[in-house]
């Protein structure tokens, strides 16, 4: 009797009025998040974006995102989880550009003519996953391929688009300005003077907009790009985590552990492998 699909997860759950997400989130796999009902606002790197009845994001590994409530009703989602490992067993059918166009996309609407059958898509998936037998895995994993081809097929007429709107266009000015000059001293401080308000003010409006600390934030922005230089370049850890911002090969170390659950080494060596069998 087959238990689990390995590398998979996907989860079908209803949350309450006022729900939204106590801890800060970040992890080693891809993330797609389908709303059924309701409404949600996101925020994915320096970008907001709101989510509707059929609306969905893809959430790389390793983005930074919190989800909150706009409304006081309560929603309706359908999560997968999905890991390299994943990826690079669909890869020879759907091939590596579909697949970067389409984990790399945030958010997506369901065309209207189509939500019924994808909708019956991802039901098809949860039954397969929850009740699961000999044949469960290469049926979820075919059902994957054409939610991957769906979403290929319809990318012109559903292009994405955000919400920033005009009370968070501060933050979402410091947020970019954090992503770009991660490498620097940055401080609070600088930050706060670069978006004209008040290291006090700044540093409450950043947390409650995006769920992250000032510090916090930084810090993974820079595990981030540590992570995407261990897979690009063959620079030893110790370059480019001071690359990166971080003066300690110690406390960049346990920090990327802490995170990606897996030390700068054995991620590095991991994508390697999940490379090879792409590639094969």
């Amino acid at each position: 009797m087959v238990t689990s699909i390995p590398n998979f997860y996907i989860d079908k759950i209803v949350r309450g009025p006022y729900f939204q997400m106590q801890s800060n989130h970040f992890h080693s796999e891809y993330e797609l998040y389908f709303l059924l009902t309701g409404t949600r606002k996101f925020f994915i790197n320096h970008s907001f974006y709101t989510l509707h009845p059929h609306d969905l994001v893809m959430i790389s590994k390793g983005e930074l995102h919190r989800t909150s409530f706009i409304t006081d009703s309560s929603h309706e989602r359908i999560v997968m989880y999905f890991n390299d490992q994943w990826i690079a067993s669909i890869s020879k059918t759907i091939g590596k550009e579909v697949l970067d166009q389409c984990l790399s996309t945030h958010k997506r609407s369901i065309l209207q003519a189509d939500q019924s059958s994808f909708n019956n898509l991802l039901e098809q998936m949860l039954k397969e996953y929850n009740s699961p037998d000999e044949y469960s895995s290469k049926l979820v994993k075919n059902y994957f391929e054409e939610l991957i081809i769906y979403l290929s097929r319809t990318a012109t007429s559903n292009e994405e688009t955000n919400d920033n709107t005009p009370n968070d266009a501060d933050i979402v000015e410091a947020a970019r300005y954090i992503c770009t000059n991660y490498a620097s001293d940055l401080s609070l401080v600088e930050v706060a003077d670069y978006v004209n308000l008040s290291p006090t003010y700044f540093s409450k409006k950043f947390k409650s907009s995006t769920g992250f600390g000032f510090k916090e934030y930084l810090i993974h922005i820079r595990l981030r790009e540590a992570a995407h230089q261990l897979i690009e370049t063959r620079d030893s850890i110790t370059t480019i985590g001071i690359r990166c911002g971080f003066t300690d090969s110690n406390y960049f170390g346990d920090l990327f552990r802490k995170v990606m659950k897996l030390s700068p080494r054995e991620y590095r060596k991991n994508a390697q492998k999940t490379s090879a069998k792409i590639s094969d």
